[in-house]
């Protein structure tokens, strides 16, 4: 049988399915670095931020090794650098726009402390997050808390850092 002058000639298609594969590969893996360099591109403005709150707890508060760097934002925003000393001592560093506070951790009260008073006054609700942060003008811890377990509603409770004093209370709308 002879082939019709056509299909003798007839071209082999310019995309095979190595190539739609290939193609598809390359395609998919773009699409992977895009999403990696934009969720980076996001983050730059915070990190650059941590960065220099962390710099400056270091040149300004005397830190050597700084254990977490927090930002919070209320009243103003401030970042708070955790941290210790050449001597090991570990210290709170809220960095405000109009100066540095720098606090003892032994001064105040720990983070567990704060979970301790929390509980003692709200038993059996159920904490979103703690932040130490800065409220009314001083250094205070804010806690997030489930306050209507049917509703998920939540609230957060201001606690002085020096003595664990409960500040204010919000309840936040919605949900």
């Amino acid at each position: 049988m002879r082939l019709s002058r056509a299909e003798s000639h007839k071209r082999a298609p310019v995309m095979s399915v190595r190539r739609w594969i290939w193609l598809s590969v390359c395609f998919v893996l773009f699409v992977c670095v895009a999403f990696v360099l934009y969720i980076r591109s996001v983050n730059a403005d915070y990190e650059s931020e941590r960065t220099e709150a962390i710099r400056l707890a270091k040149s300004e508060a005397g830190m050597k090794e700084t254990l977490d760097a927090v930002k919070h934002v209320w009243d103003e925003s401030v970042w708070v650098v955790i941290g210790k000393d050449a001597d090991g001592v570990k210290w709170y560093v809220w960095e405000r726009a109009d100066g540095i506070v720098k606090e003892k951790a032994d001064d105040g009260l720990s983070r567990e402390q704060i979970v301790d008073r929390f509980n003692a006054d709200h038993p059996g609700q159920e904490i979103v997050r703690i932040l130490p942060g800065w409220f009314q003008g001083q250094p205070a811890w804010e806690v997030r808390y489930v306050s209507d377990p049917s509703t998920k509603r939540e609230a957060i409770d201001f606690y002085s850092f020096k003595d664990g004093t409960k500040l204010k209370t919000y309840d936040l709308p919605g949900k």
